[in-house]
């Protein structure tokens, strides 16, 4: 028999009707979904399925559905019709759905199997891992398997960097990412519609921190022009809502326009784009320029638009059934790690110690990797080690060894106790302490050894901007670390040093800023690639680029909270907040900022002279993210990444509702530029420097170019 593995959205839409009886007569193993989850799942590109071609055309042999939120991809459903059984199918639509997750930059990928069931014999041959039995429902007294592989690591020429929007290490390894939803949705859930149930969930599950839900400020504004009367209760419940903070009009105008030929084809060819329509680009535009990592909405021609969407910007779009179904199982069924506050300590360590070893091997390092990382002798300088322990127990451990030439690598090789609840903070402080330490004196690049069983590092380094060095679950992972802020000033000098030190090569003049998503053309290797700008900053921090004319701002912060916001050089051994041994922190601002301090966004921190205070600019960072939250409903993992805390948000800024804005590429300033040469470099600001501000670009440059930013 000829059979064929097909992916064309087009193609598969046609046998939907067959996908959903296949499944229905077995909907034990594959579960009880209503009709609609298979339609939305086809025009989402979600199905793959086997055809055999014949005389009278082709004929459904079997599907599978992937879906699952980024970036760990779930196997739905896997399905071959009794007839085409013994054929090899299984194993071909599972690996077309491997390869299809890995081309999109998924970490992992995982499947719910009953442990009765055959099924598990393929997953396990395809690498498929036990990671954790739960009950089943009562009526079988069934055992589910969760079966998880790791997919091979994105590389430059596939790199999609995970969301940052918000950290809650209790639900998952990795970071728990924010959906933006449109009106559709929300009045699916205050109004008695076909998905009102579904919607239903969605805001219950957000109500019980099971996901993150927020609104853009288009949505707000659709909904005042669709509002009879001031006193509507649901627009009074809408403005409740969390909001990002909204980025430019022009940006957010500008994106939209590229978005239309995407989303809306004809119209947009015919020039007949209806208010609708532009208020929909609107709200796909500022979830995409806010960094959101899905968009959920009932309008038909956005989710029809998904894999493009997806593809080109990285944003997962979800109809408001479809959210609903897969909700809570993708964030429940991962490994977990639990959380709490955690006594953390990091040490220097003299030596690679019996203790360090026994960590080493025990967690899946072995000894050819652990030799590479050894000291020959006490004289043998090549080496550092870093620990990281919890109530004097070891959980986490680096080790570094210095590159032998200027345009050598660094290596790394990084180990933790996956299963210990303060690792995923002790990483990610490990991996951007050791980034930091080897772009201080100029721009590095780092190699990350492969370990077995250390998915939870690689993730780490991953969001901490490291890329695969080649194809392969086994790939060593790379990372570049330019160490500073790239301007028009010093971009010819900085362009050299940084080819030089790490083989990227940017382009030969400074280019004019249009936007975050702008294409930045760049060489790696010999191997040309175009890059979105914020990408491009994700896999070089720290480091910045100053396009000309990019919008920078300077805010004010306190002394209290400088150190732990702007963190330092030194390993301490004082108590600290968990905020500051993240990689990226989170700081509460009046909401009237929200147009000042917009995702992508450069911002130079002031020091206020209160309090004893320096009065001084101390450090440039990136907004990351920002949204406005109810300061009394402010969630956990907002808090634990924040570095005022309890009773100090409270006093904060007036008001019910607080900007929470989260930080990353946070570089201090070797030497601080007080607020009177800052006035001479052409800083104008009549509150100064009480508030958050705009600067002109000239000054914003000079200030950078007084101050020097770097890695430390």
């Amino acid at each position: 028999m000829a059979f064929r593995i097909e992916t064309n959205v087009a193609v598969i839409q046609g046998f939907v009707a067959d996908i959903r009886a296949a499944a229905d007569t077995d909907k034990e193993a594959l579960g009880f979904l209503p009709a609609s989850a298979y339609d939305q799942a086809a025009r989402k590109g979600e199905l793959t399925v086997a055809l055999q071609d014949g005389p009278h055309g082709p004929t459904y042999a079997g599907h599978i559905w992937v879906s699952g939120l980024f970036p760990h991809a779930r196997v739905v459903q896997l399905f071959v019709a009794q007839a085409y059984r013994g054929q090899k199918l299984s194993t071909r639509l599972l690996r077309a759905a491997i390869q299809s997750a890995e081309a999109s930059g998924f970490l992992t990928i995982f499947a719910r199997v009953a442990a009765d069931l055959a099924a598990n014999q393929v997953y396990e041959h395809h690498g498929f891992v036990v990671v954790r039995t739960k009950p089943g429902g009562q009526a079988r007294n069934r055992q589910i398997h969760i079966r998880s592989r790791e997919l091979s690591t994105p590389t430059l020429f596939n790199y999609r960097p995970t969301s940052v929007v918000a950290v809650d290490d209790s639900a998952t390894q990795s970071s728990q990412q924010l959906y933006l939803i449109d009106l559709n949705v929300f009045f699916d859930a205050t109004r008695q519609r076909r998905f009102t149930p579904a919607a239903e969930k969605i805001l219950a599950s957000a109500l019980n921190s099971g996901v993150r839900l927020a609104v853009t400020n288009e949505f707000v504004k659709e909904l005042q022009r669709t509002t009879v009367g001031k006193n509507d209760p649901v627009l009074s419940f809408a403005k409740q809502l969390p909001t990002v903070s909204g980025p430019s009009r022009p940006e957010i105008e500008s994106l939209a326009a590229r978005l239309a030929p995407t989303v809306f084809p004809d119209q947009s060819r015919d020039g007949t784009l209806s208010t609708n329509d532009h208020s929909d680009l609107r709200h796909l535009a500022e979830a995409i320029l806010a960094g959101a990592a899905g968009f959920v909405t009932g309008e038909n021609g956005v989710l029809r638009a998904h894999a493009a969407l997806r593809e080109q910007h990285g944003l997962n779009v979800w109809s408001t059934d479809d959210f609903a179904i897969f909700l809570t199982p993708v964030l429940a069924e991962l490994p977990v790690a639990g959380h709490a506050e955690h006594d953390l300590t990091f040490t220097d360590e003299k030596s690679l110690s019996a203790e360090a070893v026994t960590f080493l091997k025990s967690h899946g390092a072995v000894d050819s990797v652990i030799g590479a990382f050894s000291r020959l002798d006490a004289a043998d300088k090549r080496f550092r080690y870093l620990a990281a322990r919890e109530a004097q127990a070891l959980i986490a451990f680096a080790a570094c060894r210095v590159a032998p030439g200027p345009a050598d690598a660094v290596g790394l090789l990084l180990v933790a106790d996956p299963r210990h609840p303060a690792t995923p903070t002790a990483l990610d402080f490990l991996v951007e302490h050791v980034v930091r330490v080897s772009s201080l004196s100029r721009p590095s690049r780092l190699e990350m050894a492969h370990v077995d069983r250390q998915s939870v590092a690689r993730i780490t380094a991953i969001e901490n901007g490291f890329v695969a060095a080649r194809s392969g679950a086994d790939a060593p992972l790379r990372k570049i670390a330019v160490g500073t802020a790239v301007t028009p000033v010093n971009w010819t000098a900085l362009r050299d040093r940084i080819q030089k030190g790490t083989g990227l090569t940017l382009p030969a003049d400074c280019p004019d800023f249009r936007d975050d998503e702008q294409e930045i053309a760049v060489t790696l290797d010999g191997r040309a690639a175009s890059l979105p700008l914020a990408s491009l900053e994700s896999m070089t921090a720290p480091g910045l680029f100053l396009l000309k004319d990019r919008p920078v701002a300077v805010v004010p912060i306190r002394r209290a909270w400088a150190e732990d916001l702007v963190g330092g050089p030194q390993l301490s051994f004082l108590p600290k907040p968990e905020a500051a041994f993240r990689s990226r922190r989170v700081y509460f601002a009046s909401v009237r900022n929200q147009h000042i301090l917009v995702k992508g966004r450069p911002i130079i921190l002031y020091e206020s002279g209160k309090d004893g205070g320096r009065g001084a600019a101390i450090a440039i960072a990136r907004v990351a993210s920002a949204e406005a939250v109810p300061k009394a409903r402010a969630p956990d993992s907002l808090l634990r990444a924040a570095v005022v805390r309890g009773g100090d948000l409270q006093n904060l800024v007036k008001g019910t509702t607080v900007l929470a804005v989260w930080f990353d590429n946070i570089m201090r300033f070797e030497h601080p530029v007080s607020f009177q040469r800052m006035k001479l470099l052409g800083l104008a600001d009549p509150t100064n420097l009480v508030k958050s501000h705009m600067l002109k670009f000239e000054t914003a440059v000079k200030i950078l170019d007084a101050g020097r930013p770097d890695a430390r």
